[in-house]
Protein backbone atom coordinates (compact mmCIF):
# COMPACT_ATOMS: atom_id res chain seq x y z
CA UNK A 1 0.00 0.00 0.00
CA UNK A 2 2.85 2.79 0.45
CA UNK A 3 4.32 1.67 -3.16
CA UNK A 4 0.70 1.54 -5.28
CA UNK A 5 3.33 1.83 -8.28
CA UNK A 6 4.24 -1.86 -7.57
CA UNK A 7 0.78 -3.25 -7.66
CA UNK A 8 0.06 -4.57 -11.12
CA UNK A 9 -3.10 -3.53 -13.39
CA UNK A 10 -4.88 -7.04 -12.68
CA UNK A 11 -4.63 -6.46 -9.15
CA UNK A 12 -5.51 -3.16 -7.96
CA UNK A 13 -8.58 -4.05 -6.78
CA UNK A 14 -6.74 -5.27 -3.22
CA UNK A 15 -6.02 -1.36 -3.05
CA UNK A 16 -7.51 0.11 0.01
CA UNK A 17 -9.18 3.33 -1.50
CA UNK A 18 -10.52 5.05 1.67
CA UNK A 19 -8.85 7.45 4.04
CA UNK A 20 -7.04 5.41 6.41
CA UNK A 21 -7.48 6.91 10.37
CA UNK A 22 -4.93 3.74 11.39
CA UNK A 23 -1.87 3.21 10.35
CA UNK A 24 -2.55 -0.60 8.44
CA UNK A 25 -0.20 -2.41 10.29
CA UNK A 26 -2.18 -1.72 13.65
CA UNK A 27 -5.46 -2.61 11.74
CA UNK A 28 -4.09 -5.76 10.79
CA UNK A 29 -2.68 -6.91 13.89
CA UNK A 30 -5.70 -6.01 16.08
CA UNK A 31 -7.36 -7.84 13.72
CA UNK A 32 -5.28 -11.26 14.45
CA UNK A 33 -5.90 -10.23 17.97
CA UNK A 34 -9.87 -10.08 17.17
CA UNK A 35 -10.41 -12.97 15.55
CA UNK A 36 -8.37 -15.13 18.06
CA UNK A 37 -10.65 -13.48 20.64
CA UNK A 38 -13.93 -14.09 18.99
CA UNK A 39 -12.32 -18.10 18.35
CA UNK A 40 -11.45 -18.91 21.93
CA UNK A 41 -15.51 -17.19 22.66
CA UNK A 42 -16.82 -19.26 19.97
CA UNK A 43 -15.18 -22.49 21.93
CA UNK A 44 -16.08 -21.35 25.81
CA UNK A 45 -19.76 -20.77 24.07
CA UNK A 46 -22.18 -24.09 24.39
CA UNK A 47 -22.54 -25.98 21.02
CA UNK A 48 -25.69 -25.18 20.18
CA UNK A 49 -24.76 -21.40 20.31
CA UNK A 50 -21.20 -21.09 19.50
CA UNK A 51 -21.60 -20.64 15.28
CA UNK A 52 -24.75 -18.40 15.33
CA UNK A 53 -23.26 -16.08 17.33
CA UNK A 54 -19.40 -16.14 16.47
CA UNK A 55 -20.70 -14.84 13.09
CA UNK A 56 -22.99 -12.43 14.52
CA UNK A 57 -21.03 -11.50 16.41
CA UNK A 58 -18.08 -10.59 13.69
CA UNK A 59 -20.91 -9.10 11.52
CA UNK A 60 -21.80 -6.68 14.16
CA UNK A 61 -17.97 -5.56 15.31
CA UNK A 62 -17.16 -5.45 11.49
CA UNK A 63 -19.72 -3.31 10.59
CA UNK A 64 -20.00 -0.93 13.09
CA UNK A 65 -15.89 -0.89 13.52
CA UNK A 66 -16.21 0.04 9.68
CA UNK A 67 -18.27 2.68 9.90
CA UNK A 68 -16.67 3.86 12.60
CA UNK A 69 -13.23 4.68 10.95
CA UNK A 70 -11.49 1.95 12.98
CA UNK A 71 -10.89 -0.06 9.73
CA UNK A 72 -11.03 0.08 6.51
CA UNK A 73 -13.43 -2.41 4.70
CA UNK A 74 -10.63 -3.75 2.18
CA UNK A 75 -8.55 -5.21 5.64
CA UNK A 76 -11.84 -6.91 7.42
CA UNK A 77 -12.00 -8.32 3.90
CA UNK A 78 -8.31 -9.45 3.56
CA UNK A 79 -8.54 -10.68 7.46
CA UNK A 80 -11.77 -12.49 6.97
CA UNK A 81 -10.08 -14.33 4.76
CA UNK A 82 -6.82 -15.46 6.29
CA UNK A 83 -9.67 -16.53 9.04
CA UNK A 84 -11.26 -18.91 6.42
CA UNK A 85 -7.91 -19.72 5.09
CA UNK A 86 -6.99 -21.11 8.29
CA UNK A 87 -9.39 -23.65 8.50
CA UNK A 88 -8.18 -25.40 5.55
CA UNK A 89 -4.76 -26.55 8.05
CA UNK A 90 -4.84 -29.81 8.86
CA UNK A 91 -3.12 -29.40 11.88
CA UNK A 92 -4.31 -26.81 14.75
CA UNK A 93 -0.73 -26.10 16.22
CA UNK A 94 0.71 -25.75 12.58
CA UNK A 95 -2.42 -23.06 11.70
CA UNK A 96 -0.57 -21.23 15.24
CA UNK A 97 2.74 -21.40 13.82
CA UNK A 98 1.73 -19.94 10.44
CA UNK A 99 -0.12 -17.49 12.43
CA UNK A 100 2.84 -16.38 13.83
CA UNK A 101 4.98 -16.35 11.07
CA UNK A 102 2.58 -14.18 9.68
CA UNK A 103 2.59 -11.72 12.04
CA UNK A 104 6.37 -11.95 12.10
CA UNK A 105 6.22 -10.71 8.36
CA UNK A 106 3.96 -8.43 8.99
CA UNK A 107 6.00 -6.41 11.23
CA UNK A 108 9.04 -6.83 9.53
CA UNK A 109 7.49 -5.36 6.26
CA UNK A 110 5.99 -2.56 8.54
CA UNK A 111 9.42 -1.69 10.07
CA UNK A 112 11.79 -2.65 7.06
CA UNK A 113 9.42 -2.57 3.61
CA UNK A 114 10.02 -4.78 0.99
CA UNK A 115 13.32 -6.13 2.27
CA UNK A 116 11.54 -6.76 5.75
CA UNK A 117 9.17 -8.90 3.40
CA UNK A 118 11.67 -10.92 1.64
CA UNK A 119 13.80 -11.32 5.33
CA UNK A 120 10.14 -12.84 6.49
CA UNK A 121 9.65 -15.20 3.81
CA UNK A 122 12.93 -16.33 3.70
CA UNK A 123 13.23 -17.00 7.68
CA UNK A 124 9.35 -18.76 7.02
CA UNK A 125 11.01 -21.00 4.61
CA UNK A 126 14.13 -21.56 6.40
CA UNK A 127 11.53 -22.49 9.27
CA UNK A 128 9.50 -25.19 7.31
CA UNK A 129 13.04 -26.60 5.29
CA UNK A 130 15.04 -27.44 8.60
CA UNK A 131 12.74 -28.11 11.65
CA UNK A 132 11.52 -31.33 12.01
CA UNK A 133 8.27 -32.91 13.52
CA UNK A 134 7.91 -35.43 16.64
CA UNK A 135 8.50 -38.11 14.50
CA UNK A 136 11.05 -37.36 12.82
CA UNK A 137 10.27 -36.30 9.64
CA UNK A 138 10.70 -32.71 7.93
CA UNK A 139 7.59 -30.38 7.25
CA UNK A 140 8.14 -30.40 4.03
CA UNK A 141 8.39 -34.10 3.95
CA UNK A 142 7.34 -35.98 0.86
CA UNK A 143 8.58 -33.35 -1.35
CA UNK A 144 12.00 -32.47 0.75
CA UNK A 145 13.49 -35.60 0.41
CA UNK A 146 11.96 -36.35 -2.65
CA UNK A 147 9.63 -39.64 -2.14
CA UNK A 148 7.97 -39.69 -4.83
CA UNK A 149 5.74 -42.71 -3.64
CA UNK A 150 4.18 -41.35 -0.91
CA UNK A 151 4.14 -37.93 -2.42
CA UNK A 152 1.71 -39.27 -5.06
CA UNK A 153 -0.30 -41.00 -1.91
CA UNK A 154 -0.86 -37.53 -0.32
CA UNK A 155 -2.27 -35.80 -3.42
CA UNK A 156 -4.12 -39.24 -4.92
CA UNK A 157 -6.24 -40.83 -1.97
CA UNK A 158 -6.29 -44.56 -3.09
CA UNK A 159 -8.95 -46.56 -1.88
CA UNK A 160 -6.80 -49.49 0.93
CA UNK A 161 -7.11 -52.92 -0.09
CA UNK A 162 -10.06 -55.00 1.67
CA UNK A 163 -8.76 -57.68 4.38
CA UNK A 164 -9.84 -60.64 3.99
CA UNK A 165 -10.39 -62.39 7.75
Amino acid sequence: MNHPEWIPKAFEFIMVKETVNIPLIFQLLILELAIDGLRLAAVNTPNMLSTPLSVLSALVIGEFSVKSGWFNAEIMLYMAFVAIANYTQSNYELGYAVKFQRILTLILTAVFGLYGYIAGIVFGLCALIFNRTIFGKGYLYPLLPLDLQRLKRRFLRLRQPRKLN
